[in-house]
């Protein structure tokens, strides 16, 4: 099964959008509004491509297997896409079986049962979560994107002062442009060829979260 690509350009077109409403702002007098609506709207063209993902790297994972096992390198491999793609939980039930040197007809079957009935896990799934019940790993990662966006600094703004409507759009229009260049640095791909890395595609995810927390605060 192959990836369509038509999901990572719907995200990176939310995600463009959301940069620029001032390009968009007959669309949406309100740019809270608007930009919350713009990251919600990554859900489904995230969820499908996540699907797509685990699909074809479980067929990937079964057809090497079969083939004759994994050494210590292909194990390492493996474990990297599929921590990005499962709940936590699933992961770690997957993971023990990735390992070099199982018998491949045992290391086949054990995968292919656990994989059969898992699910793929996106960033929407685990932000449903009460704040205590998410993943530690992913409490971190949302927590450095918020540094690296400056999120930080503008809920301290907000918080500290009054929310008058100049503070508000200075505060968009800032956290609008730390997104752009954040974007720009880390060259998330727009050719639909060029598909999210695994170091990538978590970092978009958490990308969405962190902005998401923070207009839903604020709003």
């Amino acid at each position: 099964m192959g990836i369509d690509p038509t999901h990572q350009l719907v995200i990176l077109a939310r995600l463009s959008e959301f940069c620029e409403f001032r390009r968009h702002a007959w669309q949406d007098s309100e740019p809270w509004a608007y930009m919350r609506r713009k990251l919600r709207e990554t859900e489904p063209p995230l969820a499908s491509m996540k699907s797509e993902l685990l699909a074809a790297t479980s067929k990937k994972l079964l057809e090497e297997i079969q083939a004759g096992g994994l050494d210590a390198e292909r194990c390492a491999d493996f474990k990297t896409l599929f921590e990005r793609l499962l709940a936590p939980g699933d992961f770690a039930d997957l993971a023990i079986h990735l390992e070099p040197g199982q018998d491949p007809k045992r290391m086949h079957e054990f995968c292919g049962q656990i994989l059969r009935h898992v699910k793929p896990h996106h960033a929407f799934i685990e932000e449903a979560k009460p704040a205590g019940g998410r993943s530690p790993a992913w409490e971190k990662l949302v927590a450095e994107l918020q540094r690296r966006v400056g999120i930080d600094d503008l809920d301290r703004m907000l918080s500290r002062k009054p929310k008058t409507a100049r503070r508000r759009a200075y505060v968009l229009r800032r956290l609008r442009r730390n997104v752009a260049e954040y974007c720009t640095v880390v060259r998330i791909p727009k050719d639909p060829h060029d598909t999210f890395t695994p170091f990538m595609l978590p970092r978009i995810e958490g990308l969405i979260a962190a902005n998401l927390r923070f207009l839903d605060k604020h709003r």
